[in-house]
């Protein structure tokens, strides 16, 4: 059997003996309210997230279109580049079309036209590339979004 002093040892300096407990639930605390959303107080409650302004719709909207076509990812590794980074610029033209939409602030609108125009150009380079290797240069939607093209 060990000694008194042998447990102590185990046990941690006396400091750390009582300072770990409330370390974690601190840590753990700083989790909860970063991570998620306490748990609503009365079982009937839901939380409802504030609705989005006509901006951010219209992002949230990009977003989800830009990913979904960056998500078809060819075999070809060449192929996959040009339509993963197809679908980027397009995205990047249409959050920069948003932007002169709805934005105000003098710089913003400038960049936001500048990625229209030199992205537009490369856009075309993408899709001529495409064109040249008798490949489609619309972005798949529904079922076509899960063809591979990975013959070329």
């Amino acid at each position: 059997m060990r000694n008194t002093e042998d447990r102590r040892a185990a046990a941690g300096p006396p400091l750390m003996r009582w300072t770990s407990p409330i370390m974690a639930a601190v840590l753990l605390a700083g989790c909860q309210a970063e991570g998620s959303a306490p748990a609503p107080q009365d079982e009937g409650a839901v939380a409802t997230a504030a609705p989005m302004n006509p901006a951010q719709q219209a992002f949230a909207d990009v977003n989800t279109r830009m990913h979904a076509a960056m998500a078809n990812i060819p075999t070809d590794a060449d192929e996959a580049f040009i339509r993963g980074m197809l679908a980027h610029h397009r995205g990047a033209v249409e959050m920069a079309e948003v932007e002169l939409a709805h934005g105000a602030n003098p710089q913003a609108r400038d960049l936001a036209q500048r990625i229209i125009d030199a992205q537009g150009a490369e856009i075309a380079e993408m899709e001529a590339w495409l064109t040249q290797r008798g490949l489609p240069t619309a972005a798949p939607t529904g079922a076509a979004a899960q063809v591979d093209h990975s013959g070329h």
